[in-house]
């Protein structure tokens, strides 16, 4: 236990899962209402249990195959850290720029207003982000690239094992746009999909988690709430929201 405590992603990991559970909590302990209570209570602790369960499961499965350790190497951590804050505010504003452009087909998908007011836009949203990264790219890609690359696979074939998996896990978010085009058999359209941007930058996450570790893709996705939930979200409703 105190060699696991020792190394800086360990103490990192147990932050951020802080970070998860201490918003959980003020979702719970807060007395007065605010935008998204409904929401905030379909997470409930037992799932809030499983999260950080499967999260840790993917970091010591993330270890085991030998991606980086984030804060093992200082440079390559600051590079990462440019790169993800970078890259997720770029895709921020492009995100920003399809809505102004033609909101029907944003990711928001309706043409309505479906960002949470300031200031519980900063609590929701980063809660949102932790949750998801620990599900998509600490559970659903680490431990399936740990058990085929190196249970099965013996260490072989690492990056087509990685990057097969890395764009299945990418489908999560563009699922609900893709199905009924399949469905309709509009295949055009579906495949037009895997080179949205919604699509792409999931791809993206995975390069961060290959090239600089697990924290990357959640800095990355941090970054994007922030520009196009809580900034853009959180003061462009009197110009766009009907």
């Amino acid at each position: 236990m105190g060699t696991f405590l020792r190394r800086p992603s360990s103490r990192l990991f147990i932050a951020v899962s802080l970070v998860l559970i201490g918003i959980k909590l003020l979702f719970d302990t807060y007395p007065g209402d605010f935008p998204g209570r409904d929401q905030a209570q379909a997470f409930t602790w037992t799932l809030m249990g499983s999260i950080v369960t499967v999260g840790f499961l993917g970091l010591l499965a993330d270890r085991a195959a030998g991606l980086p350790d984030p804060f093992a190497d200082w440079s390559r951590e600051r590079e990462g850290l440019r790169w993800s804050i970078s890259l997720g505010g770029l895709y921020g504003c492009v995100t920003i720029a399809m809505f102004v452009w033609h909101p029907v087909s944003s990711p928001l998908g309706n043409g309505g207003w479906d960002h949470m007011a300031l200031p519980w836009s900063i609590p929701f949203y980063a809660f949102g982000a932790i949750f998801l990264e620990y599900m998509l790219r600490l559970g659903a890609l680490c431990i399936p690239f740990w058990l085929i690359h190196v249970v099965i696979l013996r260490r072989h074939l690492r990056l087509a094992v990685f990057w097969t998996l890395g764009a299945i896990v990418a489908l999560y978010e563009i699922w609900p746009y893709m199905a009924p085009e399949i469905q309709a058999h509009r295949w055009g359209a579906a495949a037009a999909d895997l080179i949205a941007p919604l699509y792409l930058s999931n791809v993206v996450e995975a390069g961060l988690l290959l090239r600089y570790g697990w924290f990357a893709p959640i800095v990355f996705r941090l970054a994007f709430y922030l520009i196009w939930h809580i900034v853009f979200g959180g003061f462009a409703a009197p110009f766009f929201a009907s």
